[in-house]
């Protein structure tokens, strides 16, 4: 089918480039640069002044530590060895966008990596090689820790590039019109003497406003309980579950199929929220358990405008 359905060959094909590119990086360990620095020692020149300080340049380069937006105009002299290094630390959940330009007349190779140490690793693991495309750029944080994009020439290379990158929320805000100051009973809070933590976080509103899907998938309905009326939604085999709870009423059938930003359920206080303030109790669920909502709901990603200093005639 898939020699016939150009349809299904595209998704197949991103699909196995996706696999293969998580095979070199991630599960070996190999990034651009590190397969550069085979080179050099096969042409033998690994062992040179010049290849020893290229290969430490990214360790020694004073990073740039950024949170929510950076962008930066990268210049590499022919003549000199360096890097140029951003870290943000982004929590699981957080989306991360970024986009890079190169001018079409510059031949030189840049090579340019996102790469991940854990929150109590030594060691940076490839996760992508950017693409000088010009397009915008999305990876969804699956773990915590610190993220950093390395930008570094090939020797005796002049190169000129324009990046930006910007850090926020993966889906949308699940109350139309709440923002983050409207967030409260944050989560892991104790419950009911310490005899329960609180699996979401409470996001206020008046009761009756509108209620939307986070994402995509299947709507599965519940009554009574703590959560009174209430709502299961789910993305699909092996993604979260996300939960909404205290609803007013429902907008949707159950099992209905819905759209990220549909309308499904109304602010309440139904359950044990009951004679309480309305608000929704918003939770994400994945094969672990509960998961902090917070950096998932915090504001989206916004790249800010590219510096425009790369242009073909300079």
């Amino acid at each position: 089918m898939l020699a016939v359905r150009a349809d299904l060959r595209r998704p197949a094909a991103a699909f196995v480039s996706a696999r293969i590119a998580h095979l070199v990086y991630e599960t070996a360990g190999l990034s651009p640069r590190t397969i550069y620095g085979w080179r050099l020692t096969i042409a033998g020149l690994g062992d040179s002044t010049l290849a020893r300080r290229w290969r430490a340049a990214p360790e020694q380069a004073t990073p740039t530590r950024w949170r929510r937006q950076e962008r930066a105009h990268l210049t590499f002299a022919a003549d000199t060895v360096s890097a140029r290094v951003f870290v943000v630390r982004l929590a699981r959940g957080e989306a991360l966008r970024w986009q890079l330009r190169r001018p079409s007349d510059d031949t030189p190779v840049l090579y340019a990596t996102l790469e991940y140490r854990a929150e109590a690793a030594d060691t940076w693991q490839t996760l992508a090689r950017l693409s000088a495309d010009d397009q915008p750029h999305r990876r969804v944080i699956e773990h915590a820790g610190d993220y950093r994009f390395v930008f570094q020439p090939e020797l005796l290379a002049a190169v000129r590039a324009d990046w930006a990158a910007a850090a926020g929320g993966s889906i949308p805000m699940p109350v139309k019109g709440a923002r983050s100051r409207d967030i409260g009973g944050g989560f892991g809070v104790p419950r009911d003497g310490g005899a329960r933590r609180h699996e979401g976080v409470d996001i206020f509103a008046g009761r009756g406003t509108p209620v939307v899907a986070v994402v995509d998938g299947r709507v599965s309905r519940r009554t009574g309980g703590l959560g009174g009326e209430a709502i299961f939604l789910s993305g699909g085999f092996g993604q979260p579950s996300y939960y909404y709870a205290h609803l007013d009423r429902f907008a949707v059938a159950d099992g209905a199929r819905v759209e990220r930003g549909e309308v499904i359920g109304y602010v309440g206080n139904s359950g044990n929220a009951a004679g309480g303030p309305t608000h929704l109790h918003f939770g994400i669920y994945a094969g672990g358990g509960a998961i902090d909502p917070a950096a998932f709901i915090r504001p989206m990603p916004r790249l800010p405008a590219l510096a425009n200093r790369t242009t073909d005639n300079g």
